[in-house]
């Protein structure tokens, strides 16, 4: 699978994104809600009444059934904006939910690449390992071969064997860490741990090109493109919506409301009779709450400060993305810079070793020197791995804070 199949994976399985949808959904209908209030009400009744009683004059006496249908008509004409602002407010808060939609998509991806980039490097400790046994028993068979010609001590044998044992034990641990990497990036994709699959190994080139003048303009791209700063701008406007929302509950409301309603009577008895009627109202409603113990006053005052916490919020959540980018940014030179140091860190560990296994089985090295260049030679490896696996998380991390989707979107041509 490559990076691009784990990402189709993800976006299909991971129940992240899908809480995420399903709370902008919720978010849409919430808005709807508020929405139904341009719109009358209409509430259809019926009713159902038997009545029957005796009384001491016969003449009283009355035994009937009444039942018949009604129907209830309400319009609010006039709030002073308060519906306006109730579905500017659930607008803007769906906006904030569809943003935290897109977040989770980006965070997804990051942690996709992450995993991926992860067992990537879990692998190629595993090779290390390899390679370091095979070292390790190369030096093993020289001082075996010495000793039984009689030009090395048994202390070499055992230094080497010794050696040669560790780096079985290392070799275990790295296939455990394999395994271990594995089940994260399952998770991340959203399979069973147990499900069989592999990866292929990344094919495009290194990245190193950016320059000292990238970090501004990546701030400021952040700024505009980081869906969490989207969705906190969205909030403080949900917030001012609000205070208006509560500013309107202070002044009156005028409504038009109707009923119509027909009933039919079936009268027992002597008479057995049948009877209908037929009515209706219409009316204007005046509604003023001139006093409620400054209940609305205050919802309004919290409105005020709910809005003053959004705005800090969205300063806070600033200020912390460029601080985000600016520090993802030199994680990303470093990481370049040591990618190019481990590399020819490597080069001269390998080159050290060599000679220094030549120099042992000519007599002028001892095995202590050949097991310290050997050791040195599988830190060598280490940390080339270590720094190649920085370098590609860095760079995806770094797209991350930026509010971008793929690590192309920041480099420089050459190195999408």
């Amino acid at each position: 699978l490559t990076l691009t199949h784990l990402v189709n994976f993800a976006l299909q399985n991971n129940p992240s994104t899908k809480q995420a949808w399903n709370n902008a959904r919720a978010a849409e209908a919430v808005k709807a809600q508020s929405e139904s209030l341009l719109y009358p009400s209409a509430t259809v009744t019926a009713d159902l009444t038997r009545e029957a009683a005796k009384q001491n004059i016969r003449a009283a006496d009355y035994n009937d059934l009444r039942y018949g249908p009604g129907i209830d008509l309400t319009y609010l004409l006039l709030d002073f904006g308060g519906r306006a602002a109730d579905i500017k407010q659930t607008t803007d808060l769906l906006l904030a939910a569809n943003y935290q939609f897109n977040q989770s998509i980006q965070d997804l991806l990051f942690d996709v690449e992450n995993a991926y980039y992860s067992f990537y490097s879990a692998k190629s400790s595993l090779d290390a390992a390899q390679a370091d046994l095979e070292t390790a028993k190369t030096d093993y068979d020289s001082a075996d071969t010495r000793y039984r010609a009689q030009l090395a001590s048994k202390l070499d044998v055992l230094q080497a064997k010794s050696n040669y044992e560790d780096s079985l034990f290392s070799l275990e641990g790295a296939k455990g860490q394999v395994k271990v990497a594995k089940a994260k990036l399952a998770q991340t994709i959203g399979i069973p741990a147990d499900t069989e699959f592999d990866i292929a190994d990344p094919t495009k080139p290194l990245p190193t090109g950016l320059s000292e003048d990238d970090v501004t303009k990546l701030i400021n791209d952040a700024m505009d493109k980081r869906p969490d700063i989207a969705a906190q701008k969205a909030a403080v406007e949900a917030s001012k919506a609000a205070i208006k929302s509560a500013d309107s509950a202070l002044y009156p409301s005028i409504s038009a409301a109707g009923t119509a309603e027909m009933n039919q009577y079936r009268y027992y008895g002597d008479t057995n009779a049948r009877n209908s009627d037929k009515s209706y109202s219409a009316y204007l409603s005046f509604d003023w709450d001139l006093f409620d113990g400054f209940n609305n006053l205050n919802k309004k005052r919290e409105a005020e400060m709910t809005s003053e916490v959004e705005r800090a919020k969205l300063i806070e959540a600033q200020l912390a993305a460029s601080a985000d980018v600016w520090t993802k940014y030199y994680n990303f030179k470093t990481a370049v810079s040591q990618y190019g140091f481990g590399v020819s860190l490597l080069e001269t560990a390998q080159t050290s070793y060599e000679l220094a296994l030549e120099s042992y089985n000519n007599g002028l090295k001892s095995m202590l020197d050949l097991t310290n260049a050997q050791s040195q030679l599988s830190d060598a490896r280490s940390k080339l791995i270590q720094t190649k696996k920085d370098l590609f998380v860095s760079l995806a991390d770094l797209a991350h804070a930026t509010g971008s989707l793929y690590a192309g979107d920041i480099t420089n041509e050459q190195n999408k």
